[in-house]
């Protein structure tokens, strides 16, 4: 092996690396801008999306389960640090977020917060990573009034 092959891949693995921290970003367009096209740059087209009470198995029932965000009037993804592990074209990581809330309670503007830790599984496609599971645990959460 030389030098080159080294390089080739270590460069491999750092380009990886930031498309799948861009994929982290992009996901939280979908909610937030309430972008649901991007669900296909996001999710393969079997694509699995797990939570509390919730089962979503391909891109139309993710992108129909990610509408029920639109009852709250607007919604923040902020993602943190990620970990991820790399075997050729797949791979699992994990990423934290705090993701806040804006919704009226009693007329009264309230916002939710939560903190979440995603556990997924990625595959290259053609066209790029793709989420192929996610599993949403919300470790945390808060309601509180905002400031009149």
């Amino acid at each position: 092996m030389d030098g080159g092959d080294a390089l080739t891949r270590v460069l491999r693995d750092l380009t990886d690396r930031q498309a799948l921290r861009d994929l982290a970003a992009r996901y939280a367009r979908i909610p937030d801008d309430r972008d649901y096209d991007l669900v296909d740059e996001v999710f393969t087209s079997d694509a699995q999306v797990i939570g509390p009470d919730f089962h979503l198995e391909g891109r139309e029932q993710i992108r129909a389960g990610m509408r029920s965000i639109e009852r709250y009037e607007a919604t923040q993804h902020t993602m943190h640090q990620q970990t991820v592990e790399l075997h050729g074209d797949d791979g699992e990581g994990e990423v934290y977020c705090v993701a806040y809330h804006l919704l009226e309670v009693d007329g009264r503007a309230h916002k939710l917060d939560w903190g979440i830790r995603y556990r997924d599984r990625y595959r290259r496609e053609p066209e790029g990573w793709r989420l192929a599971r996610r599993e949403l645990q919300i470790v945390w959460r808060q309601q509180l009034p905002l400031e009149a």
